[in-house]
C-alpha cells in the first residue's frame, strides 16, 4: 500500500486542503471542520511552508524540533487521499497524534489503519514509549480501529463553542485569592499544579513530568517563530490562595493576529476550588471580547473538570462535540503484534 513519510515542506499546501475535505461529516454537521476553521489551518500550513528553511536550520541543532511536525500519506496515481500527523510531547517519549484524515473517496481500504500503524512504528523507532489520540464519541468505525490496534480509553474531553454577542464585563476575583500575570516559560507553576491535580488515570497515557513542561533554551527560542506560523498572541494568569500563596489555577487566552481563525481560551483549576469557574470563564471573555469582539472563541475542557464545564455553559458556550481521550504503550510494540491492552 503506497504509504510513505510526509515530504516536507511539499506536502504541507496539498495536506491541507485534503484535511478540509477529510474532516466534513454530512450526517454530524456539529463535527465538521466550520469554515474559520478552515481558513486558520490552511493559513497556519501556508506560513509554515514558507519559514520551512529556517525551521529546517532549527531543526539541525535540537533533535526535539525534528520531531513537532512528523507523519505519513498515502499517495496514490499522485494524489493524497489520507494522512497523519504526529508531534513528541515536549522532551519526552509522549507523543501526540493530532491528525487522522483520509478522504471519502479512499475509505473502507485499510488506509486509516496502515497510516496509523506507519505513525506508531516510527514513533516505536525514535524512542516513543507512548502514544495519544483523541477521537469523537460517536464516530463508532474510528474507535474501533484504535481500540483493534491497541489503543484504550482513559477520559474524555468536551469542545465547547461560543458565538460572541457582546462585551463581558471583567468580574471580581472571589476573596481569599490573587491573581497575577503568568510568564510564557515559567513551566514549573504549570507543572506543579498538573502534578495534583490530573487524575491518575490520565497521568498513565500523559504523564506529568518536567519534559512535557519546561522549555529547552531552542525551543524557547523557536517561540516567537511557532507564533508567527500559527498567527497567535497567547498571555496566562495564575491564580494563587492568598493565605499560602498555593497555585489554584492557571488560565488564558490565544488571540488571532490576523482576524481569521477563532480565538481559545483555556483553564486548570483545582477542583477543590469550583467556585473560581464562573470568574475565570468570564475573565477570560473580558479579554478576548475586549480585544477581538468578532471571531468564535473554542475551549476544551477535561471530564475531570466539571465546574469549569458548568461556568462555560452558564457563560454561553454550547457543547460541540465530546472527545475520547485513547492511548498507546508501545514498550513491547510492533506492527504485527499489540500490545497489552488492559485498563
Amino acid at each position: 500500500m503506497p504509504v510513505r513519510p510526509l515530504a516536507l515542506p511539499k506536502d504541507l499546501i496539498t495536506m491541507a486542503d485534503m484535511l478540509v475535505d477529510a474532516f466534513q461529516y454530512p450526517d454530524h454537521p456539529e463535527w465538521s471542520i466550520q469554515s474559520d476553521e478552515q481558513t486558520q489551518i490552511v493559513a497556519t500550513l501556508r506560513r509554515m511552508r514558507r519559514i520551512w528553511p529556517l525551521i529546517r536550520i532549527l531543526q539541525g541543532i535540537s533533535p526535539f524540533l525534528r520531531d513537532i511536525f512528523r507523519g505519513f500519506v498515502f499517495e496514490e496515481n499522485g494524489a493524497i487521499g489520507g494522512s497523519t500527523i504526529a508531534q513528541r510531547e515536549g522532551t519526552t517519549t509522549t507523543w501526540y497524534v493530532n491528525t487522522v484524515g483520509v478522504l471519502p473517496a479512499y475509505r473502507r481500504r485499510g488506509i486509516a489503519r496502515e497510516l496509523v500503524l506507519a505513525t506508531l512504528e516510527m514513533v516505536h523507532l525514535r524512542g516513543g514509549t507512548s502514544a495519544t489520540l483523541a477521537v469523537i464519541d460517536g464516530n463508532t468505525p474510528a474507535q474501533s480501529l484504535y481500540r483493534s490496534i491497541g489503543f484504550v480509553d482513559y477520559g474524555c474531553s468536551t469542545t465547547y463553542m461560543l458565538v460572541p454577542a457582546g462585551a463581558v464585563e471583567r468580574p471580581t476575583l472571589p476573596p481569599g485569592y490573587n491573581e497575577a500575570p503568568l510568564a510564557q516559560f515559567d513551566w514549573r507553576t504549570r507543572y506543579e499544579l498538573d502534578q495534583r491535580i490530573v487524575p491518575e488515570a490520565w497521568q498513565r497515557f500523559e504523564p506529568i513530568v518536567p519534559g512535557r513542561y519546561r522549555p529547552t533554551l531552542l525551543m524557547r527560542a523557536f517561540a516567537p517563530l511557532l507564533s508567527f506560523v500559527m498567527g497567535t498572541k497567547v498571555r496566562d494568569i495564575v491564580i494563587r490562595r492568598a493565605r499560602d500563596g498555593l497555585v489554584v489555577a492557571t488560565a488564558g487566552w490565544t488571540l488571532s493576529r490576523r482576524g481569521e481563525g477563532m480565538n481559545r481560551i483555556r483553564i486548570r483549576l483545582d477542583p477543590a476550588c469550583p467556585e473560581l469557574a464562573p470568574f475565570l470563564v468570564r475573565r477570560l471573555l473580558h479579554e478576548v471580547l475586549t480585544k477581538s469582539p468578532k471571531l468564535r472563541i473554542g475551549s476544551f475542557v477535561p471530564s475531570w473538570a466539571p465546574a469549569v464545564s458548568a461556568a462555560a455553559e452558564e457563560a454561553g458556550f454550547v457543547r460541540r462535540t465530546t472527545h475520547m481521550e485513547m492511548g498507546i504503550e508501545l514498550e513491547n510494540w510492533s506492527r504485527g503484534k499489540s500490545p497489552r491492552t488492559e485498563g
